[in-house]
């Protein structure tokens, strides 16, 4: 899909758009399309790429959270909490495919991914 139709369509300013879309070109993630219509597709077929995927190699791992030295009872608890709510978001992240999320997104269009 080309950038400027993305854009238009979802509300999202060109120029940032543009640099989302450079930096996922960089990872690896979307590949651009240079003929007349060209744009932007996706490296791997959205069925069997993970929404996590995603965000786990822009935004990188949460696993490099700072812990206090010698922490109360209380925060020790708190960091645990927080463990484990970074877990739960983790899976489910993992499990909806970029199709599913699509899917969700705009059932009527069923089929059709853009990015």
């Amino acid at each position: 899909m080309q950038g400027r139709r993305l854009a238009a369509e979802e509300g999202i300013p060109e120029g940032i758009l543009t640099q989302i879309l450079q930096q996922l070109k960089r990872l690896g993630l979307v590949t651009s399309v240079r003929v007349a219509a060209g744009g932007y597709r996706l490296t791997v077929p959205p069925v069997e790429t993970t929404l996590g995927e995603f965000i786990w190699l822009l935004e990188g791992s949460s696993e490099n959270a700072s812990r206090l030295a010698n922490p109360t009872p209380l925060a020790a608890a708190l960091g645990d909490l927080c463990d484990e709510a970074v877990e739960a978001q983790r899976a489910t992240l993992d499990g909806v495919t970029l199709a599913a999320l699509a899917d969700r997104a705009a059932p009527e269009h069923a089929g059709m991914y853009y990015i």
